[in-house]
């Protein structure tokens, strides 16, 4: 890529920042009205009294801080007219879309990638970063502002902080893994994993084993204190002594079908993808009956994350030195990796995926191949990401625009061979990248 002026790489920075503000103001139909009205109705219960919004409103399967940023925010939102007051909410959706590409500024700029304000705003340019938040009229970009501030957090956090910063940002640690529990079901594969990063890390960041035990401690009451706050001032149901049971007692069961517009394997295997996943799983003629795809998801899904954990692990030991406390550059940059493919496998793995589970994978693979860039040639590997995102855009916009309907098979296959060869490829390169440090090591 020739040299460009910074003027033009802010500009585009700033246009990606514009951008969502531009799609809400000028294509007010382009929305998901079902989750919109959803939101209102829960928008009446809060009001009424939220601290039993469980239990006036029966619809709401949102964890707490879920309600509050979609609800919540709705019911301050003082029109009459319905559809103004979705454009004013999807506007309060386009500021997080904004603030998410200057996270997503900053990470770059930490793992020092060049033109750092340019790719940014590409990231943000992009359909998969708008469309399914605030185009959508959905919160996961709240959700992934809490993931980018995560990965913020963790990049101070192996900075070699002062004893006195270093907890406080354990603390901060815990209460955004706090935060993303009590936002969306979706968001928990992300916390998961996280949570797994910042265990590692914690391990690989103590220089004696005796100040492992007060770094643990601060991150676990960071997460579950706010938790504790929440329940004490809710009413629930009878017999539920946490809204988060309840929440996942009483919410959709998503995977008791093939798929909901998601792209999944399962889909190569039925014609029906509204059918049940409990049923046997057909290969053709033949039944692999009890075997369901159902069973048969979570068994790939557990064991893909195994591998890919392990993975990371061995990654890690490769990128290291006798000398290093916490993560490099290279350590940060196989967190994104792992953090990302955990994200592309649980969409690849598990029945009764939605069209929208993608939303958390796209910028921080690309994130990690830019890094990877200033190492390592992988541009086949970075264009294929930009293709497979402006694929699931455009699938994501066919869907709001009505033009994929949710038993489109040829758009749902496709995307699902699309995403299962990308996942092959991101896995394949993140092993070389790694064997290839191994041997660049063993000769140094």
């Amino acid at each position: 890529m020739k040299k460009l002026t910074p003027i033009i790489q802010w500009f585009i920075l700033l246009s990606a920042i514009l951008l969502p503000f531009l799609v809400v103001r000028f294509f007010p139909k382009l929305q998901h009205t079902t989750d919109l009205h959803t939101f209102g109705e829960w928008s009446k219960a809060w009001e009424k009294d939220w601290t039993m919004v469980y239990v006036n409103c029966e619809s709401c399967n949102y964890p707490f801080i879920g309600t509050l940023l979609s609800g919540g925010v709705m019911s301050t939102i003082d029109f009459e007219n319905t559809a103004r007051i979705n454009n004013r909410f999807r506007y309060y959706l386009a500021i997080v879309d904004g603030i998410n590409v200057l996270a997503i500024w900053f990470i770059l700029t930490s793992l020092q990638v060049k033109r750092a304000p340019l790719w940014a705003g590409v990231i943000g340019l992009l359909p998969t970063s708008w469309i399914g938040s605030s185009a959508w009229g959905q919160i996961d970009g709240v959700g992934q502002f809490f993931i980018l501030l995560f990965f913020i957090v963790l990049i101070f956090l192996n900075t070699k902080p002062t004893t006195l910063k270093r907890y406080l940002l354990l603390a901060a640690a815990g209460a955004l893994l706090s935060l993303m529990l009590l936002t969306k079901q979706l968001i928990y594969f992300s916390m998961a994993v996280l949570g797994l990063i910042l265990l590692v890390n914690l391990f690989q960041g103590v220089r004696t084993r005796k100040d492992l035990v007060p770094s643990m401690l601060t991150v676990a009451l960071a997460f579950i204190l706010p938790i504790l706050f929440i329940d004490a001032n809710l009413q629930l149901p009878a017999s539920y002594i946490s809204h988060i049971q309840y929440i996942l007692a009483t919410g959709s069961q998503h995977g008791d079908i093939i798929s909901s517009l998601g792209f999944n394997v399962w889909v190569f295997f039925s014609d029906n993808l509204l059918s049940s996943s409990h049923l046997p799983l057909q290969i053709g003629s033949l039944s692999l009956a009890p075997l369901s795809p159902y069973v048969a998801g979570l068994s790939l899904f557990f064991a893909l994350n195994v591998a890919l954990f392990f993975l990371f692990l061995r990654d890690l030991r490769r990128h290291t030195t006798s000398d290093l406390v916490g993560f490099n550059k290279d350590q940060l940059i196989s967190a994104l990796i792992y953090f990302s493919l955990v994200n592309l496998g649980f969409n690849l793995t598990l029945t009764g995926t939605h069209e929208r589970y993608l939303y958390h994978f796209y910028p921080f693979v690309i994130m990690a191949c830019l890094a990877w860039l200033a190492r390592a040639d992988k541009r086949v590997l970075l264009f294929s990401l930009f293709a497979g995102s402006l694929f699931y855009g455009a699938f994501l916009y066919g869907y709001l625009a009505l033009m994929i309907r949710p038993l489109n098979l040829i758009a749902i296959r496709l995307g699902t061979f699309i995403h299962l060869v990308l996942f092959v490829f991101i896995l394949y390169s993140w092993i070389r990248n790694s064997n290839s440090q191994a041997v660049s090591s063993s000769r140094a």
